[in-house]
């Protein structure tokens, strides 16, 4: 009897913690590249996913700390048999999903897109601020089909 089987490892939650340059991205698409190698998915799949969370944290950088360079930006990174979930947590601006403006992805134009990528490429986003001031953003992605 032959058959394909699909896997997908489960690990403990990684735990990142880096100050809010853009070049410390580089480190966090390294991570996540890892992460998804241990997954079932494809490779444009995992490199959406890896853009995904590149947008979301380049948005804090850019938005939330409004380029400031010594900020803090928190993740935890949870793959389970079917599940992986990325928290990404902040102090910066207070982030209101209602007030983004959403523009026509046709348009040629630098930017702006980083909120539609991750609404595309994750199945659940959760945007939350806390009691403490912190915004919080979970996305979840389901790795096996």
């Amino acid at each position: 009897m032959n058959a394909i089987m699909e896997y997908t490892v489960k690990l403990k939650p990684i735990h990142l913690s880096i100050t809010s340059h853009p070049e410390n991205l580089k480190s966090i698409r390294k991570v996540m590249k890892n992460i998804m190698s241990k997954t079932s998915l494809s490779k444009e799949d995992s490199g959406c996913i890896i853009l995904a969370v590149d947008e979301a944290c380049s948005n804090i950088i850019r938005h939330g700390y409004k380029n400031d360079y010594n900020r803090k930006i928190d993740l935890t990174i949870k793959l389970e048999t079917n599940l992986l979930t990325i928290s990404i947590t902040d102090n910066g601006i207070i982030f209101d999903k209602n007030s983004i403006e959403t523009r026509d992805i046709d348009e040629i134009k630098p930017g702006g897109l980083g909120i539609y990528i991750i609404n595309q490429v994750m199945d659940r986003i959760e945007y939350t601020r806390t009691s403490e001031g912190f915004n919080k953003i979970k996305m979840v992605k389901e790795v096996n089909s």
